[in-house]
């Protein structure tokens, strides 16, 4: 998408990441340095995908991000590690905790 980086990413394979999660996925420092996630969620949304900003606020799926996912291969796939998505998890933990 025009000068943006774009992460798509399967949330049905055993963990959905949440607003702590993807702001450390996308940061530039730690993560993988996108400007947005689109996560795949199943059936649990209506559109099927969720859209995050680099700062982890949901959003509405633009038409730019419907025509991304319609496209047939990716760029470039990135397989993160398993001690990553523990990060993911804590980060989604501790802002829950800092919510209550």
């Amino acid at each position: 998408m025009e000068d943006k980086e774009v992460m798509v990413m399967d949330g049905t394979n055993g963990y959905m990441p949440e607003t702590g999660a993807i702001r450390l996925l996308a940061s530039r420092e730690s993560g993988v340095g996108a400007d947005r996630v689109i996560v795949y969620c199943g059936k649990q949304n209506r559109e099927g995908f969720r859209a995050f900003a680099a700062d982890g606020s949901e959003m509405e799926l633009t038409a730019e991000d419907c025509l991304l996912l319609s496209r047939q291969q990716a760029d470039i796939e990135v397989r993160l590690t398993d001690y990553f998505v523990g990060r993911m998890r804590q980060a989604d933990e501790e802002k829950l905790a800092a919510a209550c």
